[in-house]
């Protein structure tokens, strides 16, 4: 049973993750609507997506590495993608957690 990851499958996995947590953020600042089944999904789905952000970027930049480097590329794409929305997460994970110690 072959379970290669295609560039296509991590690119779309990637615009789906990094949608839902922009749908969240603009959910939870701008738009604040408190709907029980979007709650519901909300909390299903975050964790997962956060978690999964280090293994895109991971998987990207390998298969980044096993095409050559080539520019033009799904893969390419998938790692700017990926970094933006990794590097959105994670540092205000951080900084919050920053805030909440000063």
């Amino acid at each position: 049973m072959n379970s290669e990851f295609t560039d296509k499958n991590i690119f779309y996995t990637s615009i789906i993750t990094s949608t839902f947590l922009l749908f969240t953020y603009l959910n939870s600042m701008v738009f604040k609507m408190n709907f029980i089944l979007i709650g519901f999904f909300h909390e299903l789905l975050i964790i997962p997506c956060i978690l999964i952000q280090p293994v895109l970027l991971f998987l990207s930049i390998r298969r980044f590495i096993r095409i050559k480097f080539k520019i033009k590329s799904d893969t390419f794409c998938t790692i700017i993608i990926s970094l933006i929305t990794f590097s959105l997460t994670w540092g205000s994970l951080v900084i919050n957690k920053l805030l909440a110690i000063f």
